[in-house]
């Protein structure tokens, strides 16, 4: 997974438990709020039932109470509300058909007896639950009667059930869209974040890969910008240091040429016997000795290509001229080589094939170097085939490089030839392919199942070098104990 795809996937997850504990604790708090604004309610409603008696009874005026009974019997929420006396005689009720009668309920019992607020909760007949309250109504400091109120406990709960279920909705909208922008929010803000890591590390991988004139631009002033300076600060010094290895491998080579060209030299005056005859013995020796420092010599004409190829001097002369003549003579010259070890060696290309404008002698090099690993990696009785044919493609410029091959595949250059050499070999583990053309690697676990010179792993680097310095691209198909197939291409002439 993704560190954008995490860091997005975190910061939303924070953002919803965030946003769902605030919900959560919103409406734990409006319920606590809408419960006790219901019982501030019912004891208001209680007070101005007291205060309406005491003055009923103060001024003897029954119309005063049984008017306010009317309005008691429209609250929502009361059942019932009474006035008694102390002798149980009910006075007041918002039933009047009650008005005059006693009163022998036992809540009342309880209410007459009682010399403060009393709360008392019962079932009714009809199931319901209901909450009385009762209150001493007093004249001149001595108890005259009893106010009671009957609250459905059922009714205030569907109350506080709408109040609460509204307010929920209020809130969870608000939070569906707080979510939404939140989410929004942090993916923008990890696209934010990771952008200048993603830079950092194409960056990083790009220096990896030897490109070490790689800046990385990364503006912020925070670790993240630091990071970037250090990382460029690193480059510039590994170019430093690649820069001084260079010229120390260049001029390392250069004096190990003269001394191994005046070798041959008496090497071939030894064997022309101009310096005296020598015996067969001494012909073998001188032999291993020739053969050795050419292998030498070859070992430090790819020092000096490599070394080329990664100051930008190799040379490379394009004119125009016919891929199968350049392949023939790489087919005619390696097919001996191939015989010798039991492999058929194939040359399947068209002659109608377009003229390519490259450099015809660094083509054959390349072609040379594929076939010669081809016929190393090829058992006896394999098959190494080299074809080339016609791509069109609508894709990268001539010159580019892409910056990673997807699949073990990348894209061509607009109207070029295709050049491919397979073989039913060993193959590449799919997660070697990218490695190979990288100076000094080599296939893991390979060396040991080959014969012969085990190879210094700068002969597909140098092909790179030559293939992109022409304009074309390189790459490589395989399967392990299958085979494997390089691709290359090459720009085709323009009329």
């Amino acid at each position: 997974m993704k560190l954008r795809t995490k860091f997005s996937l975190l910061s939303a997850l924070l953002v919803t438990l965030s946003i769902l504990g605030v919900s959560i604790f919103l409406l734990i708090v409006e319920k606590r709020h809408l419960l006790s604004e219901m019982e501030k309610s019912k004891n208001d409603t209680m007070r101005s039932l007291i205060k309406v008696s005491e003055e009923s009874l103060i001024t003897r005026n029954r119309i005063l109470i049984l008017n306010y009974m009317k309005e008691m019997k429209k609250v929502r929420g009361v059942v019932y509300a009474k006035l008694i006396d102390t002798d149980k005689k009910i006075l007041a009720h918002t039933e009047t058909n009650l008005i005059g009668e006693t009163d022998s309920t036992p809540e009342t019992s309880k209410a007459i007896s009682a010399s403060e607020i009393l709360i008392q909760s019962y079932i009714s007949s009809s199931r319901e639950e209901i909450s009385d309250i009762s209150s001493p109504v007093l004249v001149k400091g001595k108890k005259q009667g009893v106010a009671q109120i009957g609250f459905s406990q059922t009714v205030l709960n569907n109350i506080v059930k709408t109040s609460l279920a509204k307010t929920r909705n209020r809130i969870f909208g608000v939070a569906f869209v707080v979510l939404i922008i939140g989410i929004l929010g942090a993916t923008i803000l990890a696209a934010i974040m990771t952008s200048p890591i993603k830079r950092m590390a194409h960056g990083a991988d790009l220096i990896g890969q030897g490109k070490l004139d790689t800046k990385i631009e990364v503006v912020s002033k925070d670790e993240l910008g630091d990071l970037a300076k250090d990382l460029n600060i690193m480059a510039e010094k590994l170019k430093e240091l690649d820069e001084m290895k260079q010229d120390f491998v260049s001029s390392i080579t250069h004096e190990f040429r003269s001394p191994l060209n005046a070798m041959g030299i008496h090497f071939d005056l030894f064997f022309k016997g101009q310096l005296g005859n020598i015996t067969e013995e001494q012909k073998e020796s001188l032999t291993i000795l020739k053969n050795n420092a050419a292998r030498l010599g070859r070992f430090i004409d790819d020092l000096l290509d490599i070394a080329k190829i990664e100051r930008g001097k190799m040379e490379i002369n394009p004119e125009s001229f016919d891929v199968l003549s350049a392949a023939d003579e790489v087919f005619q010259l390696m097919k001996v080589q191939a015989e010798k070890k039991g492999i058929e060696l194939k040359l399947d290309i068209p002659k109608d094939l377009p003229k390519v404008f490259a450099d015809p002698g660094r083509t054959s090099q390349i072609i040379t170097n594929l076939v010669s690993n081809a016929i190393k990696f090829t058992p006896e009785k394999g098959k190494i085939t080299i074809k080339a044919l016609v791509k069109e493609f609508e894709g990268l410029g001539v010159g580019e490089l892409t910056q990673e091959l997807k699949n073990s595949r990348t894209q061509e250059p607009q109207n070029c030839i295709r050049v491919s050499v397979s073989d039913t070999g060993m193959g590449i583990p799919k997660d070697q392919i990218e490695k190979i053309f990288s100076k000094f690697e080599q296939v893991k676990g390979v060396k040991n199942k080959i014969e012969g010179p085990k190879g210094t792993g700068l002969g597909l680097a140098i092909v790179r070098g030559l293939v992109e310095g022409q304009g074309g691209k390189i790459w490589a198909e395989s399967e392990p104990d299958k085979g494997s197939t390089f691709y290359f291409t090459l720009p085709i002439e323009k009329t």
